[in-house]
Parts: structure tokens; sequence; C-alpha cells
């Protein structure tokens, strides 16, 4: 068989198929490429990032469970409860978890700057509680969430997590604690999301009351090597 009839067996099939598609009502086949995630309310997407893409719901995520499937998650809207457990690297619903593993995964997350539902009480109340939630806000930022700003339609790049390694290394040979190097409330966050369970530092390193909570909080034990 030479090319030439190669190419029309090829085409042959190729028309065949397109016409049972056609006769089946499937003229388009799905491109998981433009696929977006939607976590809070679809409607609430912006055009630019919504143009040209396909939106789906969490109800999706249920069903395929498989995060590498969207090009990117846009949350709209979260909770008190999912803000924290996104922050402390334990996620309990779907929302938490396709953003975690989004995170994980290097699918790229945007947030819009009004998706956090607890920024309506700002200078009503507990300054306390609300400074502690901006700080779980700030640590998705740090994980790589990324901030869309409605009025100017600009996206804000997530900061980059510092390198624990650097600051937490202890000088070799000595069994005393080393005071300048200590595990932060923010750095028990990053551990956990890069270690998992358990969390490992280095012997001398101290933890302090927050970061303990945190771990306590995740359920994550700390080995000392």
């Amino acid at each position: 068989m030479n090319q030439n009839e190669l190419e029309k067996i090829i085409s042959l099939v190729t028309q065949q198929v397109m016409a049972a598609m056609e006769k089946n009502g499937c003229t388009e086949i799905a491109d998981d490429s433009d696929t977006v995630l939607v976590v809070g309310c679809a409607d609430k997407v912006p055009k630019d990032l919504s143009r040209d893409k396909v939106l789906t719901d969490l109800e999706d995520y249920r069903t395929h469970k498989d995060i590498q499937r969207y090009k990117q998650v846009v949350v709209t809207k979260l909770n008190i409860t999912q803000l924290a457990d996104i922050a402390l690297g334990r996620p309990t619903d779907e929302a938490a978890c396709a953003v975690t593993y989004a995170l994980l995964s290097g699918v790229e997350v945007i947030m819009l700057e009004d998706a956090l539902t607890f920024r309506r009480f700002k200078d009503e109340g507990s300054n306390a509680l609300y400074n502690t939630l901006e700080k779980y806000a700030k640590t998705l930022s740090v994980y790589g969430v990324k901030t869309y700003r409605s009025k100017s339609n600009i996206v804000v790049p997530g900061a980059k997590p510092a390198k624990f390694a650097q600051q937490t290394a202890v000088p070799k040979g000595s069994a005393m604690p080393n005071i300048g190097k200590l595990v932060t409330e923010t750095d028990a966050r990053l551990l956990i999301m890069a270690q998992g369970n358990p969390v490992r530092i280095p012997v001398g390193t101290i933890i302090t009351p927050l970061a303990r909570d945190v771990f306590a909080h995740a359920g994550v034990e700390v080995i000392r090597d």
C-alpha cells in the first residue's frame, strides 16, 4: 500500500466518524486545556478571566477528582473555615481540597479581591480576630494564590514561599538551641504544605506557641532530627 492509498483510507474513515458524530449530535470535541474550575459563583468570574474558557463548578471536581484537568482555579468566594483550612494545610471540603491540590500541583489559582467573606466585618468588631484572618489571607499569597483586582483588571502574583531550610539551619555539632532560628506560625504552615505529616525540623530550632498551635490543629507530628 503506497502513501496515496493510505491517505485516502484515513480521509474516508475520518469522514465516516464525523458523519456519525454529527448524526448523534456530537459535533464538538471538548478541550480540557481551557477548562477553569470556579470555587464560588461562576457568575462573578470577570469577563477577561472567562473569555474563551469553559467554566466548571465544584460538582465537576467532585466527579473527576483530578485537579490537573483544569487550566486555572478561580476563587470568587471563600468562607472563614475554607480560608483557615487552606492556610493550615488541612483540606476538609471540595473547595479547600481543590485550592490546596491546585497549589501543590502547579495549577494557577486566582482569587478575586472581594472573595473573602470575613472582610465585610472590617472595623466592626474584634480587630484581633480580623487580623488573624488577614494573616491567613497573606499565607495564601505566600503559597502562590494570585489576587485579582477588579477595578484595574490586574492579577497580583502570589509571593514565592521562602526557602525554609535557610530559616532553620543549625550549625553542625551544636547541642544548644539556636535562639536566632525559630519556626513561626507562617513557617509552620509552609512546613505542613511542603512536608505533610510528620514535619521534620533541625534539633535546637525554637517553635513559637502559635506555631505549636498550627501543628496541633493540623494533627501534625513534629520530629526533631
